[in-house]
């Protein structure tokens, strides 16, 4: 009697395990050029993104997380395409866990002065990740292509007291060349835009990150 009870407990438990593990499967999606997502799927519903999930670009891993009935949940990590990590974000805290510093990067808060208690805006996800979409899908214009030489490349995201995008400027500088175009948010995926807003003495204030680097042209 003993022995048949655990094979029925041993058969109930395979059983479930199979169920589990066969309930969910990998779907790939191409999000822009040379930009994918691995992410996994409730069977029953392919459209719902449950589990891990992944953002390669070309086949490197710049970023690693769970969604849960298609919301980006708990800790996210984002990396460089050497595979250093460049910032962990926690969606479920809204929290900034780790950030690796840039100095490239500017921000700038309304109406902070010295001596006040600032927590600078973030660009979830990272800097690094934004600069690569950013330029992937805005490639330099036909006009920048035929200059020949080295530019500054900066992307100004200008926020609301909320953290949403209210502009998203470009300003490219090189010699005798000073272009500064808004880009139309439609081209990106909400989560690629996604920003916390900074705070001045405890109060979410407007505010602004720019990230810069250099483009050359030849």
């Amino acid at each position: 009697m003993k022995t048949l009870l655990t094979a029925i407990l041993l058969t109930f438990t395979l059983s479930a395990f199979a169920q589990k593990s066969d309930s969910t499967t990998f779907r790939t999606t191409n999000i822009h050029e040379k930009f994918i997502e691995r992410y996994t799927v409730i069977k029953s519903n392919k459209n719902i993104k449950n589990g891990f999930a992944e953002v390669l670009f070309n086949q490197k891993q710049i970023a690693s997380g769970y969604y849960q009935n298609n919301e980006r949940v708990n800790q996210w990590k984002f990396y460089l395409l050497n595979g250093v990590l460049e910032q962990v974000y926690n969606y479920s805290t809204k929290k900034v866990e780790f950030e690796m510093e840039d100095k490239s990067t500017t921000y700038h808060l309304e109406n902070a002065k010295e001596g006040d208690t600032i927590i600078r805006p973030v660009k979830i996800g990272g800097n690094f990740s934004a600069i690569l979409i950013l330029n992937r899908i805005l490639y330099p214009d036909m006009n920048l292509r035929k200059r020949n030489g080295t530019y500054t490349v900066s992307y100004t995201y200008f926020l609301d007291e909320l953290g949403k995008i209210m502009k998203l400027e470009r300003n490219v500088i090189g010699s005798n060349f000073n272009e500064t175009k808004s880009i139309d948010q439609n081209l990106f995926r909400s989560e690629e835009l996604a920003c916390n807003p900074g705070y001045v003495n405890g109060k979410p204030v407007k505010s602004t990150i720019t990230i810069s680097h250099h483009l050359t042209v030849n």
